[in-house]
């Protein structure tokens, strides 16, 4: 992946979108679309990719991501939980990308995660666990933590726990990616008419 343009950066950012939509909606109401979540959770284990759209298997399977990432920019009302889930997650991309040693760590437990995955070719529960044991071990341990708001009945559930955790990791994945893309925080103040309308072409 070397040639980018603004588009790649808006696909990473539905990504982002995304995954912490699904973890409101986890929160809130016990559950999230499985599909929306089996991408996310793919895209971590996809290492290697001939573009942003191939990581998660074509824009068609971010739908959730771009209407969430047009509704936070130009929506009547901004969402609270996703607006702070959003700055979260792109403040802990940047300690992410600046820390080679926790890069490494990460690189190995998600080429772990990846071995069972090709073994046993499909997202079960016990590799959202070991998805969300890598996420315990690496980001949860920065000083900037993510507080997820909820329904306690819900967030008490150890599968839901999991899913949340991998999650969010799917989240700091597609945010690295959308650095990597050439995605800058100053296109949410000079860009945001046009990632809107970036956003809004991929779902028509």
């Amino acid at each position: 992946m070397t040639q980018y343009n603004f588009s790649d950066s808006v696909i990473a950012l539905a990504g982002v979108c995304q995954a912490i939509s699904c973890v409101k909606s986890i929160s809130k109401d016990g559950q999230a679309d499985p599909i929306d979540m089996e991408v996310m959770f793919e895209s971590l284990l996809k290492t290697e990719s001939d573009n942003t759209e191939s990581i998660f298997n074509g824009h068609k399977y971010l739908t959730t991501g771009f209407q969430t990432l047009i509704d936070l920019l130009s929506g009547p009302r901004t969402d609270a939980d996703l607006s702070r889930y959003l700055v979260s997650i792109l403040s802990l991309q940047k300690r992410f990308s600046n820390d080679s040693n926790m890069q490494q760590v990460m690189s190995s437990r998600i080429a772990q995660a990846k071995r069972l995955y090709d073994y046993q070719e499909k997202i079960d529960q016990d590799l959202i666990d070991q998805l969300a044991h890598i996420y315990k071990d690496t980001i949860s341990t920065y000083p900037t933590k993510i507080q997820v708001t909820g329904n306690s009945q819900y967030l008490q559930q150890a599968a839901n726990q999991s899913k949340i955790r991998a999650l969010l990791l799917s989240a700091i994945r597609s945010a690295v990616l959308w650095h990597q893309v050439g995605g800058k925080k100053r296109h949410f103040l000079f860009s945001k008419a046009k990632i809107v309308d970036t956003a809004k072409a991929f779902l028509a």
